[in-house]
């Protein structure tokens, strides 16, 4: 579903820059929210330390150019949403975005994927981008809709925090924003030979099975119904977006 989008137009990558726009890390991925540029990625995605003359910014893709923030990332108030907006990151007009899923619709083994950009050991330079999926495993804190979060069955490698998890209904629409990991220790296996009535050998095998965490729809809404300008579109129905099948 992914390649059915012009996706240099719906995903993006942020970074620290220094004074003349050159990249000095790379942070995380980011993708437009509403019409007219506003992004959307994590909080751990933005707060961070920057060296002094350093500032934040993203790499317009259409344009081929690094773009420092002309506005402050807004952070959603409750610590415990990993969500940040980006307003008008691109300084431009922009048409495309991704809408919402609205989360009363969302369920327990959906179909999802994210694609986003991700750094194995390190720099700007080393920066890939790739396509993950599977099913929603979980989902957690839904009591708590500010921050209710989902399990997903693919690991959210460095970089990948603040990719769009998303979801095929009536068209790609937002379900999650991906966050992070958590790993589980599983009995994967257990052989037990018999010799002679008794147990002659026994083996055990256990496995790190590595989860992403995502923030979930519900909570997207929750902070941004609580901001104006950002032009989210909540709906489960065919949303008519440029570039965007």
């Amino acid at each position: 579903m992914v390649a059915q989008m012009d996706v240099q137009r719906f995903f993006y990558r942020v970074h620290a820059l220094d004074a003349a726009n050159r990249p000095l890390a790379f942070l995380g991925t980011c993708f437009p929210i509403g019409p007219g540029g506003n992004m959307l990625t994590c909080r751990h995605v933005v707060e961070v330390d920057l060296a002094e003359g350093a500032r934040l910014g993203i790499y317009d893709n259409e344009l081929q150019t690094y773009r420092a923030l002309a506005q402050p990332p807004v952070i959603y108030a409750n610590q415990h949403a990993d969500l940040a907006l980006l307003p008008n990151a691109l300084g431009r007009p922009k048409a495309e975005f991704l809408p919402v899923l609205n989360p009363h619709v969302l369920r327990v083994g959906e179909d999802v994927y994210s694609y986003g950009y991700f750094s194995i050991g390190g720099g700007a330079a080393a920066v890939e981008s790739g396509y993950f999926a599977g099913k929603i495993v979980n989902f957690h804190q839904l009591e708590h809709q500010s921050a209710a979060m989902m399990t997903l069955p693919y690991a959210v490698i460095e970089g990948l925090s603040g990719s769009p998890v998303l979801t095929y209904h009536n068209g790609p629409k937002v379900v999650g924003v991906a966050t992070g990991n958590r790993s589980t220790r599983i009995l994967a296996a257990e052989t037990l030979d018999y010799k002679d009535g008794e147990v002659d050998f026994r083996e055990t095998i256990n496995r790190i099975v590595e989860f992403g965490t995502a923030m979930h729809c519900a909570a997207i809404v929750s902070f941004l119904t609580g901001l104006s300008g950002t032009g989210m579109v909540v709906s489960d129905q065919m949303v008519p977006v440029p570039n965007l099948d």
